[in-house]
C-alpha cells in the first residue's frame, strides 16, 4: 500500500512543481508552509498509509542534515503527528503509527460492512485537520491483465524497448453510479554483482519496489459507460525495458472503486499533469483536496484522503518473455575495480525502496 500512496504523492508534486517549471512560471512561496496529505484507505488488510509533508514558504528555515545546514524548496516530512482514521457512525478512531519520517501506517481490515463512512483526523502543531467524510463504495470490478513488449520513441531514441501492461476490466454489475481508478506498482528481482570469493557465496537477494508509470492516471466514469458487467480495455502502465527484466518482474494492478468527489479530484490532477505548458496556458493552481483545518477553514491544505473499495491483480514477466537484448549492467568484469560499479550493483539499499525478503505473494503465481 505504501507504494501506491507514494504514486499519489509524486503525482501531487508534479502538479505543484513540475508543470509550473515547464511553463517557466516562478514558484510562488506563501508566507507559511502548507500541509500536504496523501492517503488511501481501502477495505483490504492494508497496510493503510498516510504521508504528511509540508511545502516551502517565505519563512522556511535551513535544515541541519548530514552535518550541515541546507535550504531548498522540496517538501519536508511532518514528524510526530497524531493520525487517526475515524468511523463516523461509531466514532471509533484507529491510530496510525509513524514508521518513517512523514509516513504513518495502519494495519488491519476496518471496513467489513457496506456503507461505512470514514474520515481522517490529524493533530499536529496544535492544529486539527480533518478530511470530508466518505462512504466506502460497495462495488468494484475485476481485471484480466496482459503484457506486450514493443518498440517506441523515447526522447532521442527512436527504437526504445518498452513493456505495455493492459487490463480487460470487467465492470461492476451496476447501471452507472460508480467511479474507478487504477494504481500500478512494480516489484522485481535485481541482480547484484556476483564478485568471486573463496566460498562462492552469491550476493543477497534484492527485491526492488517502484512505479512503472507514475504520471498515468487511468479513470472510468460508470455513468458514461452504462454497461453493467461489460468489458473495458485500458492501458494501465508503460515502462522501459532494462536489467530488471532479466529476472521475475511483477506488476501489481489495483482497481479502486472511488467516490464521485475523488473522481473529480483525480480528473483535475490529470489535467494538471497533462498540461503541455505552452506560453498561452495559465499557470496550474494547486488542486484543492478534501482536507481542512477544523479551526481555520480558510487555510489551504493540499492533497486528498481517499476511501476506496479495492481489488488487486498481479502479472509477472521473466527473461524468457523479453524479445530484445537486455544488457547486464551489473555483470562482473575481471579487472574492473569495485568502485567503478554503479552503487545499485553493490548494495540493495542503493534503491529508495527495497528489501532482501520476498513478498508473501511472490511465489503464489
Amino acid at each position: 500500500m505504501i507504494r501506491k500512496i507514494r504514486t499519489f504523492f509524486w503525482v501531487l508534486l508534479l502538479g505543484l512543481i513540475s508543470c509550473v517549471d515547464q511553463i517557466n512560471f516562478p514558484l510562488e512561496k506563501p508566507e507559511t508552509e502548507r500541509l500536504i496529505v496523501s492517503g488511501l484507505f481501502t477495505d483490504l488488510e492494508g497496510p493503510h498509509t498516510v504521508l504528511l509533508y509540508e511545502t516551502t514558504s517565505q519563512a522556511r528555515q535551513p535544515l541541519f542534515q548530514d552535518g550541515f545546514f541546507t535550504l531548498n524548496d522540496r517538501p519536508r516530512p511532518v514528524r510526530n503527528a497524531q493520525v487517526f482514521v475515524v468511523e463516523s457512525r461509531s466514532g471509533n478512531g484507529f491510530p496510525f503509527r509513524e514508521v518513517r519520517p512523514g509516513e504513518y501506517e495502519l494495519r488491519g481490515r476496518f471496513a467489513p460492512e457496506q456503507g461505512m463512512e470514514f474520515f481522517l483526523q490529524i493533530n499536529v502543531g496544535g492544529e486539527t485537520y480533518r478530511s470530508v467524510p466518505q462512504i466506502m463504495p460497495t462495488v468494484v470490478g475485476s481485471d484480466s491483465l496482459s503484457f506486450s513488449f514493443e518498440r517506441t520513441r523515447d526522447e532521442d531514441n527512436p527504437d526504445a524497448a518498452q513493456v505495455v501492461i493492459r487490463t480487460e476490466a470487467t465492470l461492476p454489475e451496476e447501471v452507472g453510479g460508480y467511479y474507478l481508478r487504477w494504481a500500478v506498482d512494480e516489484a522485481y528481482f535485481w541482480d547484484l554483482t556476483f564478485f568471486p570469493n573463496p566460498f562462492n557465496t552469491p550476493p543477497p537477494n534484492c527485491i526492488v519496489f517502484d512505479f512503472p508509470d507514475p504520471e498515468r492516471i487511468t479513470l472510468v466514469n460508470g455513468d458514461l459507460l452504462n454497461n453493467p458487467g461489460g468489458k473495458s480495455t485500458r492501458v494501465v502502465a508503460q515502462r522501459g525495458v532494462d536489467q530488471s527484466f532479466l529476472s521475475r518482474h511483477y506488476f501489481n494492478v489495483q482497481q479502486l472503486s472511488i467516490t464521485e468527489d475523488a473522481y473529480r479530484y483525480w480528473t483535475q490532477i490529470r489535467e494538471v499533469v497533462n498540461n503541455t505548458g505552452s506560453v498561452f496556458d495559465s499557470p496550474p493552481a494547486p488542486v484543492r483536496g478534501n482536507l481542512y483545518n477544523v479551526n481555520d477553514p480558510d487555510e489551504v491544505v493540499l492533497g486528498y484522503f481517499e476511501v476506496a473499495r479495492s481489488r488487486v491483480t498481479r502479472i509477472f514477466t521473466t527473461a524468457a518473455d523479453v524479445p530484445f537484448f537486455v544488457e547486464k549492467a551489473c555483470e562482473y568484469i575481471p579487472g574492473k575495480r569495485r568502485d567503478q560499479y554503479l552503487p545499485t550493483c553493490l548494495t540493495c539499499s542503493a534503491f529508495p525502496s527495497s528489501t532482501s525478503q520476498f513478498p508473501e505473494w511472490w511465489f503464489d503465481e
